[in-house]
């Protein structure tokens, strides 16, 4: 079987000095394992580079229409989060007369099982060749630490990063201001002033785990989106991958399936408590990064993701 992941962004993002897409990170992940478990040909595609040879099945990572010169079927996998709301999102990609449909939201599934038509629930994996332990060393040692991008929206910032200021804060990410075109066309929030002071900025993503290792604390804030259908996002599986300690916002599933292996907070003053409670409590720490690390090795690993789905995509072909 070939298959192909269908990213709506230049593919090169990994190798590039710019902003790694999390899209292109996370299907390069898919795409091994299903090599792993014996598919002829996974490669990604994206605007930049397109199939030369009709595929078997072009997964589409984002909200594209099937192109049938691409492949004999094509599937959807609706794994981002939509300012509209995914409800919203789903109705208009249903209309694109995809051939399958996975889910990282399992209440969405329901709903598109209501309106007719077929899909599985297929949550995030993570890729363990590079999300992994690294061992103890100065270089991105923080006593809290968020990688990411000012793209939350003001609440929730202030509600589950900002809090993070009061302490040793390694804040990683594009969060610089041009301050000339900033006093020209609007007005930054004051969080975001002091986010452009401290931030870090960007790290290469052969870093990344060795940031989510070797500091005490890594922050996780979901976006809205993901809240309201119960997502847990790809971030909490890499944290727990690199047996880091994780505390994270409330999401219903999250908090039942990562039980004693992610802290979860309340944001804000609440926020502030659990970082000064678990910078003083190294032990407890390792105990909830051991059970997260076990978890994710057991459930969470693209390999694992990637069994059940090559099954529906066989059922497909």
């Amino acid at each position: 079987m070939k298959i192909g992941f269908y990213i709506q962004w230049p593919k090169g993002s990994l190798t590039s000095q710019g902003n790694v897409i999390g899209d292109e990170l996370h299907a390069e992940g898919l795409s091994k394992a299903l090599l792993k478990l014996g598919v002829k040909n996974c490669e990604i595609y994206a605007p930049n580079h397109l199939p030369i040879t009709k595929l078997d099945v072009m997964v589409y990572l984002n909200n594209t229409a099937p192109q049938k010169e691409w492949a004999n079927k094509h599937v959807l996998y609706m794994q981002n989060a939509f300012g509209e709301g995914s409800d919203i999102a789903l109705i208009r990609l249903q209309k694109m007369g995809f051939d399958g449909y996975a889910f990282i939201s399992n209440k969405l599934l329901q709903i598109h099982k209501r309106s007719g038509l077929h899909g599985i629930w297929l949550p995030f994996g993570v890729d363990t060749e590079l999300f992994h332990p690294v061992p103890p060393g100065r270089e991105y040692s923080h006593d809290v630490a968020y990688i990411g991008n000012d793209i939350k929206g003001e609440a929730r910032t202030l509600l589950y990063i900002y809090p993070a200021v009061c302490f040793n804060f390694g804040l990683y990410g594009n969060w610089k201001l041009s301050r000339r075109y900033h006093i020209l066309f609007w007005k930054p929030r004051p969080y975001q002033w002091k986010f452009a002071k401290i931030t870090k900025g960007k790290i290469p993503q052969e870093d990344v785990p060795s940031l989510y290792s070797r500091s005490k604390i890594n922050l996780n804030c979901t976006a809205q989106d993901c809240v309201d259908w119960d997502v847990i996002t790809l971030r909490n599986y890499e944290v727990l991958a690199c047996k880091g300690f994780l505390i994270s916002d409330r999401v219903p599933s999250a908090e039942r399936e990562l039980k004693d292996c992610v802290a979860f907070t309340d944001g804000g003053k609440d926020l502030e408590d659990k970082i000064r409670y678990y910078l003083e409590r190294p032990e407890e720490r390792a105990w909830m990064a051991q059970n997260g690390y076990d978890y994710v090795s057991k459930n969470a690993t693209s390999l694992a993701r990637m069994t059940s789905f090559l099954d529906y995509l066989r059922e497909i072909v």
